[in-house]
């Protein structure tokens, strides 16, 4: 399983989530139901790099509008949400 940091978001003109970006080994980029399948398939993991350097996974989460990606809870906030756009 590969893992892969994101570094920054693709949203719409509302916000919304649309893709992940990242540079490592390339400048990648993912749509958001290809990234659930990838989780949820166990084919890649995804994390971000926290305030303090540290490590946070990103994981899907069901909501009430249905499936949605974020940071673990664990870490506070979603930390997705606080991304540049790419």
């Amino acid at each position: 399983m590969a893992e892969w940091e994101i570094k920054a978001v693709g949203r719409d003109r509302v916000g919304n989530s649309l893709t992940f970006c990242g540079d490592e080994p390339f400048n990648w980029r993912v749509w958001i139901l290809d990234l659930i399948d990838d989780i949820e398939g166990r084919r890649h993991s995804y994390f971000v790099c926290g305030s303090q350097g540290q490590r946070v996974e990103v994981i899907v989460a069901v909501e009430a509008q249905g499936k949605i990606v974020r940071t673990h809870p664990d870490a506070g906030d979603d930390l997705l949400a606080q991304l540049p756009r790419c």
